[in-house]
């Protein structure tokens, strides 16, 4: 794409050459006219060159917020499988909720700007999550913690798959952003 801009530009230059060479202004209303020119094509430039770096960097902020819920993902299954290990019901639930917060920023990445591993990647991540949240959604103290350590801890693997697909191999730490997750949540006591 960029060969195709300079070449464009190049022959634009060599065109205003060869036309200047042979058709110099004269009057000031000429030199006026060849001035304007310039800078009508300058600014032509300068705006397909501003939107052609916007695209880019949309595509790629698209990309990075795919890879952060999908590492986020990662991290909060990792967690409710350990919860359900432990049985602990008071990780759970925080867990549970933090996975709420992770769908919902999930749903906010713009599918258009995604290429083809990570579209379907985080088409398959949230539906990965909607089907946990539906699975967890009757689960209490006394529950079933064996089906549902099994049921988190096979989806593990798809997840770190999706998350090594796309170049962003899983990490042992938590969300970058925890805190941010953590800052919309109200009491824990209506779960």
């Amino acid at each position: 794409m960029r060969k195709l801009g300079g070449v464009a530009i190049g022959a634009g230059i060599g065109i205003l050459v060869v036309v200047g060479w042979f058709f110099r202004p004269t009057t000031s209303a000429e030199w006026a006219g060849w001035v304007q020119t310039i800078g009508v094509l300058a600014a032509i430039f300068w705006s397909v060159r501003l939107q052609s770096t916007a695209s880019r960097q949309s595509l790629r902020q698209a990309g990075q917020v795919a890879a952060m819920f999908a590492s986020h993902m990662h991290w909060v299954f990792r967690e409710l499988n350990d919860a359900c290990i432990k049985r602990s019901w008071a990780d759970y639930s925080v867990h549970r909720r933090i996975l709420q917060e992770v769908l919902m920023r999930g749903r906010e990445v713009t599918l258009q700007l995604l290429d083809g591993r990570s579209l379907a990647m985080v088409s398959s991540l949230r539906t990965i999550a909607v089907e946990a949240l539906e699975k967890t959604e009757g689960h209490t103290e006394s529950g079933n913690w064996m089906q549902l350590q099994l049921y988190f801890d096979r989806r593990l693997p798809s997840i770190a798959a999706w998350l090594s697909a796309t170049g962003n191999p899983p990490e042992s730490s938590g969300p970058t952003d925890y805190a941010g997750l953590r800052t919309s949540f109200g009491p824990l006591g209506d779960l």
